[in-house]
């Protein structure tokens, strides 16, 4: 059997339980971490569902309270409420064991700065060298825990103070959801509750053992869509593990895709709020359209939400996210929020009074295609050089991700964006175009070039 490395990116670090991610893996990260910190530094501490979670937190609690850090263990929780709590304490670091969309085999470790947003690159690397060198400190830390209905509530104020809650009340909204037995099990009930949108939830049990693929692209939607026909909803909710992703599927059961939540939340906020609007390389034309069409500058970042959510606070961006369903509003939190996402979406159907579908086709159509494929770091610079030779005609986006090209001669449809995954050991590739033939074939010729060595 194939081992799968750790990998470690702007995303975190993740790795398949019992082989590159160990009790030791864990322990020596932490510690690592904690030697790039003040000593007393506080620390939030949160984990997602996974069975494995809990044993890993233990570790990550004594290597950071051997390092002299004042932890603040929050339990199983959210990412993006992780993130929060990191602002509300004062403290100054987060880290979150959570593999997010990956299998059930898989757990991670997400480090969070003082200002509730994930580590830069430049961080990341110190942490690594730091883990690399075994550097030692030792300290007299102490753990302290929160008590979930203190979080809750913070989270559940800032939503409710951000959208027209009012609104969504009178609309009398039944919503399909589908937490994945994750950390979104929660708090997105209590959302709902608040927001007096009758639920109908499936597996809903907060104990990490998958009912499916977790990751919330179409073919893991088929009992959600089941769950909104049969619920006679006006729309579903599919969220993945740590709770910083949201997927929909429509009133007729139908997946939209992960592009349309970013883009559908980013209609709703600009019909109001003017303002620059970021998300990245790989994101939908359509999200661009959508802030674009309310008279709001889009900013495009590389992929990985560190990236967005810096140029969102260098911008003074309204609101952001990425198109794989994670939407970012910086006046709740400072990342990537499912619950934030639902919540925007209840608003566009009670404001408008339109189904999910009509707000869906009143956006321009696009085709995107996705794919990943496991290949060596040579194949994918073959590749790179084999796209750029094989349309020289084709604008280059600037920002620096892989490559993206536009073969229309304007930064619009069709282009096609092939780069490394910061998440698994794959190369992503993503194609986008108004008719589906186009974008297929360019995923086509780009991975024929993956596979040509």
């Amino acid at each position: 059997m194939t081992t799968i490395p750790l990998i470690i990116s702007v995303s975190g670090i993740r790795g398949i339980v019992g082989q590159s991610l160990t009790e030791d893996t864990v322990r020596r990260f932490a510690h690592a971490f904690a030697t790039q910190l003040p000593m007393n530094a506080r620390v939030v501490l949160a984990r997602d569902t996974r069975p494995s979670g809990e044993s890993l937190a233990a570790v990550a609690i004594d290597a950071l309270c051997a390092a002299g850090c004042q932890v603040f263990d929050l339990g199983v929780c959210a990412t993006p409420t992780a993130k929060l709590m990191v602002l509300e304490l004062a403290a100054d670091a987060g880290l979150i064991l959570t593999a997010s969309h990956n299998p059930a085999a898989w757990n991670g470790m997400k480090m969070v700065r003082a200002d509730g947003i994930f580590l830069d690159a430049v961080t990341g690397r110190r942490v690594e060298a730091a883990y690399n060198r075994s550097r030692r400190r030792t300290g007299d830390g102490h753990l302290e825990r929160v008590p979930r209905e203190t979080v809750d509530a913070i989270l559940l104020q800032r939503i409710l103070a951000v959208v027209d809650a009012d609104s969504i009340r009178g609309a009398r909204l039944r919503a399909a959801v589908d937490p994945c037995n994750g950390a979104g099990c929660l708090f997105i009930p209590l959302l709902l509750e608040a927001l007096g949108v009758e639920m109908h939830l499936i597996h809903g049990e907060p104990h990490g053992r998958f009912a499916h693929e977790p990751e919330p692209i179409p073919a893991n939607l088929v009992d959600l869509g089941r769950a909104v026909v049969n619920g006679r909803c006006h729309v579903g909710f599919a969220i993945d593990p740590d709770a910083d992703r949201v997927a929909l599927v429509d009133e007729d059961g139908a997946p939209l895709g992960e592009d349309l939540t970013l883009a559908l939340a980013v209609q709703s906020v600009t019909a109001t709020r003017k303002g620059p609007v970021v998300t990245t390389l790989s994101t939908s034309q359509v999200v661009s359209d959508a802030a674009i069409g309310n008279g709001c500058p889009v900013i495009l970042t590389p992929v990985g939400e560190v990236h967005v959510v810096d140029a969102m606070v260098a911008e003074g961006a309204i609101i952001g996210g990425e198109g794989n369903g994670g939407v970012i509003l910086r006046d709740v939190d400072p990342g990537r929020d499912a619950a934030v996402g639902i919540a925007l979406i209840l608003q566009a159907l009670a404001q408008t009074g339109r189904s999910l579908t009509e707000l869906a086709r009143a956006l321009p159509a696009y085709a995107i295609e996705k794919r990943k494929v496991v290949c060596s770091q040579d194949d994918l610079q073959r590749a790179l050089d084999g796209l750029i030779q094989r349309y020289p005609q084709a604008l280059r986006h600037p920002v620096q991700d892989g490559v993206k090209l536009y073969l229309s001669g304007s930064f619009q449809c069709p282009w096609i964006h092939l780069r490394p995954s910061n998440t698994e050991p794959v190369v992503r590739i993503i194609a986008e175009s108004e008719r589906r033939e186009e974008a297929v074939a360019l995923c086509d010729v780009a991975e024929g070039f993956l596979h040509s060595g």
